[in-house]
């Protein structure tokens, strides 16, 4: 899995493997060394699956709560949903991901959030 981020020292677009987030990276324009941003810290950056980590999870439920984030809805999220989904250039990431129970999650399918909250019927 891949973990892509902007640079904390120049903002260039970089590209680690997930597992190694926690070490030290040299920015290659300043040359100074840096641990790349995680999740909680970095809400644009992604991973490039479909499937997220944990510990994005674990972001995303921090921010955004335990419930389904769709109005209306009282349950509690059983998983995330891609608002933009992954097939329409969506990303894995604390931006676009959002708590949803699961029953909205299967409604809702691979459509874009905001076209399929105006024609859900529930």
């Amino acid at each position: 899995m891949k973990w892509m981020y902007s640079c904390p020292l120049c903002q260039k677009r970089r590209t680690i493997e997930w597992k190694d987030r926690k070490d030290s990276h040299k920015c290659h324009n300043t040359k100074n060394s840096y641990i790349p941003p995680s999740p909680s810290e970095q809400h644009s950056a992604y991973v490039d699956t479909h499937k997220w980590p944990k510990e994005m999870e674990d972001v995303v439920v921090k921010i955004k709560g335990k419930a389904c984030t769709v109005p209306g809805c009282k349950k509690d999220f059983e998983t995330l949903d891609h608002r933009v989904p992954w097939s329409m250039s969506g990303n894995t990431s604390v931006d676009n991901l959002f708590p949803m129970c699961e029953s909205h999650n299967l409604s809702k399918g691979d459509t874009d959030y905001q076209i399929w909250f105006m024609f859900k019927d529930d």
